[in-house]
């Protein structure tokens, strides 16, 4: 059953949307699907929705396209996210005792009552012995989830935009330190290993202007670069394309005319299951 289902990514941003389907094949992945629709530029405010109906619409009509069966994965905004590393005890915890223990980490961590988060964790795989705790608003991620529900869909899997870079660098076997940057209408996103204190990261565009800017402050040391952008852009000095259908074995015309729109949509459809 796991080779007849499709795995989507889904990006939704001010301006666009990018859905992207694979299946896997015994020789790979074959791209099944692709997606793009043009979206208010004023669908999210700082990753609350604000257009709610109009997106429900849009995405009523993205589902008559799709098969029954599909893992549906999500990228969430990093504007309703809040992140910490927190040490795992030297006793090793089973559930229920390991999500009483994020539980009371969080009091002590995050500026919100515990019960008005909805809290993930997960080992972390750039911190040996330690858990990456996630947090958003709880009515924030129900706004999300009404929203899907309404054009009869169940996300699987919301994942951080940028780590759906991630996904995407170990599915192109990148060179290992290689730094990924990706550009939308309102902010960036990044992946970069080097940077051991936020691999994933993000800021506005009133934060870092251009790409240099981006580059002096936030990622001064990073020497190999791919670079992709949600909308035509041209590489800048140094930087090389990042191709997400590279990913992908099986592909047969009509493809996208610029790939690199579909980065985060492809990085959420290869993005590993949860063990």
């Amino acid at each position: 059953m796991a080779f007849q289902t499709w795995q989507i990514g889904l990006d939704i941003q001010n301006g666009q949307l990018c859905a992207l389907g694979i299946q896997r094949r015994r020789n790979g992945w074959q791209l099944r699907h692709w997606w793009q629709h043009a979206l208010p530029k004023d669908t999210l405010r700082n990753g609350a929705l604000q257009r709610s109906a109009e997106l429900t619409a849009v995405l009523q009509c993205w589902r008559k396209q799709l098969p029954r069966d599909i893992s549906l994965r999500v990228g969430f905004p990093p504007q309703l996210v809040l992140q910490r590393q927190i040490d795992l005890p030297r006793q090793p915890l089973r559930e229920p005792e390991r999500s009483s223990y994020v539980r009371a980490a969080a009091r002590r961590f995050f500026p919100i009552e515990p019960d008005a988060l909805a809290l993930d964790y997960r080992e972390s795989p750039d911190y040996p012995g330690q858990l990456c705790v996630t947090a958003a608003r709880r009515e924030m991620l129900e706004q999300w989830l009404a929203c899907f529900a309404q054009a009869g869909l169940l996300p699987q899997v919301f994942e951080l935009t940028a780590a759906a870079l991630r996904s995407l660098a170990l599915a192109l076997a990148l060179d290992p330190a290689a730094t990924l940057i990706h550009r939308l209408a309102d902010h960036w996103l990044w992946f970069s290993p080097e940077n051991k204190q936020q691999p994933c990261g993000w800021c506005t565009l009133d934060d870092a202007a251009d790409y240099t800017a981006l580059r002096l402050r936030y990622l001064p040391a990073a020497e190999v670069i791919y670079y992709s952008a949600a909308e035509a852009d041209s590489l800048p000095e140094g930087a090389r394309d990042l191709l997400p259908l590279d990913a992908l074995q099986l592909m047969q015309p009509p493809l996208p005319h610029s790939s690199g729109s579909f980065a985060l949509a492809a990085g959420l459809a290869l993005r590993p299951e949860d063990c």
